[in-house]
Parts: structure tokens; C-alpha cells; sequence
């Protein structure tokens, strides 16, 4: 009996193929295939606009987690749990963040032993900018919102597939 591991399924056929995948010596192009073309387009498109206010996505992408916490103030933890990063990475990560002025750390009035995160007004106005010109870039794609919300239901189900796996 033949083995079907490496034969596209109907729905991904060669034909079916995007034009960035022309020439290349490809069998398929996969959901994954697709999903990682789309994470570098996105990442390009992000990286211009963080890069215009002298911040990288990755910390803005800390200041956001920030942002979007309970009065501005949240945990190095919960920061990690949501962005999916290592506490040693964060530490840093902090650090450069409070150097530049965006956030300040200061002992939990609940627990001394733990440190609280908080946004200064400096780094809540960069990041209220930068998610303002990121909901400018995505209005920009003018999908009509039904397609807009199919996307996203789509999206949401995939996250939802591959963080069961993760």
C-alpha cells in the first residue's frame, strides 16, 4: 500500500499554489506553508511601523501587554505567560524598557517579594500611538467586514488548534 504522507491533500493541490511559492521546488503548500509566509509578511509590516517610533515589535509588544492590563500594571509573569517568552529574556527585555523610560517596577503592595509592572505616561503614549497606526495599517487592508470576520474566526481557530498542541 502506498504511503499518502507526502500527497497534498484535495484542497492544497500544486495548482492551488500562491504565486510566491512559484518556482520553487515545492510538492504542496501546506496550511503551515502558508501560515509562516503570512507570520513574515505581518512581521515585516509591524517591524516598519514600531522601527518609525524607535521601538521594536517585541517590546512593543510588552508595552501592549502592559497597556491592555488592569490599570495600566501587571506582572513580569503574566507578561511571559502572554507573550510566550522566558522570565530571563523578560528581565532584560524590562530593564531596556525602564531605561527608555516607558515603564516603571515596583514591589507588589499585596506580596514585597513580587514586582509589579507599570506603564509611565511616556510609555503609554508611545504605545496608545503605535496601536493606533496598527489599526490604521489593518483598516488600510479594506476588507469588507464580513470577510474581516471570517478571517478572524478562521485565525482564532487555528490559534486555538496549534496553543492545544503548544
Amino acid at each position: 500500500m502506498a504511503s499518502s504522507a507526502s500527497a497534498s491533500p484535495p484542497e492544497l493541490r500544486q495548482s492551488d499554489a500562491p504565486a510566491w511559492a512559484d518556482g520553487l521546488d515545492l510538492p504542496d503548500v501546506g496550511l503551515v506553508a502558508r501560515i509562516m509566509r503570512l507570520n513574515l509578511l505581518v512581521t515585516r509590516f509591524l517591524d516598519a511601523i514600531t522601527a518609525a517610533e524607535g521601538i521594536a515589535t517585541a517590546d512593543y509588544l510588552v508595552l501592549a501587554v502592559v497597556r491592555r492590563s488592569p490599570r495600566h500594571r501587571t506582572s513580569p509573569s503574566r507578561i511571559c505567560e502572554v507573550l510566550g517568552r522566558s522570565t530571563g529574556g523578560m528581565t532584560l527585555t524590562l530593564d531596556r524598557l525602564e531605561s527608555e523610560g516607558w515603564i516603571s517596577r515596583s514591589p507588589d503592595p499585596g506580596d514585597r517579594r513580587r514586582v509589579v509592572v507599570g506603564l509611565t505616561p511616556a510609555g503609554l503614549a508611545l504605545s496608545t500611538r503605535l496601536n493606533d497606526a496598527l489599526h490604521a495599517w489593518e483598516r488600510d487592508l479594506s476588507l469588507p467586514p464580513r470577510r474581516q470576520g471570517a478571517m478572524a474566526r478562521g485565525v482564532d481557530d487555528l490559534l486555538e488548534l496549534f496553543e492545544t498542541l503548544a
